[in-house]
């Protein structure tokens, strides 16, 4: 199964004129999120293995591989989620613009500056305008025309404005499933990230809406470092700037998304 999508995801990238040679150099963005030398246990469980890789800012990194990979391990490092997990240990460095993001960075700051978006859309029980209002006020926004504003901000760039401006005092759960998770995507941006983490963003939706957050996504990255964890190989052949490839805790390949799916450098990559 996983070979029949490689296929696809080659194919979805040949549709690309000009693939059949060699792509163009890009101009490098610099880098925003970088780890070195990471290794990650759950108590005697060694589950990242010296995980070397750079996040460019502005771009999509996707994170493919089977399940149990360590992909969605190293992407709650990037927020310091596994803090809460009990026995968790890590080693090496992880850094934000170059600051080391475990070892003197409060972990509030970060998750102000590192947004995270789940595989189940989890809006708060609240109305749709306290869901994105939330953040903010939590950082201490007050005034009701600058929440008023975030809120539309917000919403627009998560492109769900105008399904929602004539009831944003009805229930976030309300909404369909697509649509909540567009809210939490306008959530997550109104306190205004640097980076967003996407875990899986799209796999429990319908087609039409898995469409929607991937033409988000691809708005979005021209003001923020998006990574995402996805399944789906032709979602990342459609979607990334970069692939990163995971198996058993290792990071096998990282490379451009045209190059990797293409004429990947390793046999693993390639029989996957």
């Amino acid at each position: 199964m996983a070979r029949a999508a490689g296929e696809a995801a080659v194919r979805e990238v040949g549709e690309t004129p000009g693939l059949g040679m060699e792509p163009p150099a890009k101009a490098a963005h610099p880098v925003c999120l970088a780890a070195h030398g990471v290794n990650l246990f759950y108590g005697d469980h060694q589950a990242l293995k010296q995980i070397d890789i750079d996040i460019p800012e502005r771009e999509i990194t996707s994170f493919i591989g089977p399940s149990g990979c360590g992909k969605s391990t190293l992407l709650r490092c990037f927020n310091r989620m596994n803090d809460f997990v009990k026995d968790c240990r890590i080693e090496g460095s992880i850094t934000l613009d170059g600051q080391d993001i475990y070892h003197g960075y409060p972990p509030v700051l970060l998750r102000q500056r590192v947004g995270m978006v789940f595989q189940h859309p989890n809006p708060f029980p609240m109305s749709i305008y306290d869901n994105v209002a939330y953040g903010p006020r939590g950082m201490g926004v007050t005034s009701r025309s600058e929440l008023d504003g975030l809120v539309e901000e917000s919403l627009r760039r998560a492109a769900l404005w105008d399904e929602v401006k004539d009831k944003l005092k009805a229930s976030g759960l309300g909404l369909s499933g697509g649509q909540q998770q567009r809210l939490c995507i306008a959530r997550a941006i109104a306190v205004r990230p640097q980076v967003l983490l996407m875990d899986e963003p799209t796999s429990a939706l319908d087609p039409v809406s898995t469409v929607q957050v991937e033409q988000l996504a691809l708005e979005l990255k021209r003001d923020y470092t998006l990574v995402v964890v996805t399944h789906n190989m032709q979602q990342a052949a459609r979607i990334s700037d970069s692939v990163a490839f995971f198996l058993l805790g290792e990071l096998v390949e990282h490379g451009d998304t045209t190059q990797l799916f293409r004429a990947p450098k390793d046999r693993r990559t390639e029989d996957y």
